[in-house]
């Protein structure tokens, strides 16, 4: 064993314990498939994040995506989804208060649909942002 700790693509909650046993139904199908999409993206397991509505003070499931200057470890831009079991609001967030940035580098990304099919596009969204396609 090599010491390092495992972290879960779009670990659940902002403590060290993943928390996916605490969602349910639609965001808990939306999560599993962002996980099981996320295993061939170009950046690290830490560098995804998912929110609960009772952790941001929005009323919606946010899963965050940092993208991290290669080479270092500083965070350059913040992008979030924000799911509400039907659909998808994604955009740059500020890396702070996760509110939708003025200006972003990259579009609105809205979606509507079953919770698997929400998360297979924002999926591709991600990816395209992570390889400088959005």
């Amino acid at each position: 064993m090599d010491g390092r700790v495992y972290v879960p693509w779009f670990s659940v909650g902002e403590t060290d314990e993943d928390a996916f046993e605490t969602l349910e139904g639609a965001c808990c199908t939306f999560v599993s498939v962002l996980r099981e999409r996320a295993v061939t993206w170009p950046c690290e397991p830490d560098d995804t994040l998912i929110l609960r509505p009772e952790e941001t003070g929005f009323a919606h499931l946010l899963a965050l995506l940092y993208a991290v200057t290669p080479g270092t470890h500083v965070i350059s831009h913040v992008f979030g989804a924000f799911f509400d079991g039907q659909g998808v609001l994604g955009t740059e967030l500020h890396d702070q208060m996760y509110i939708p940035l003025q200006g972003s580098v990259v579009g609105i990304h809205r979606v509507a649909g079953s919770p698997a099919r929400c998360a297979e596009l924002t999926a591709d969204w991600f990816e395209r942002i992570l390889r400088g396609q959005a």
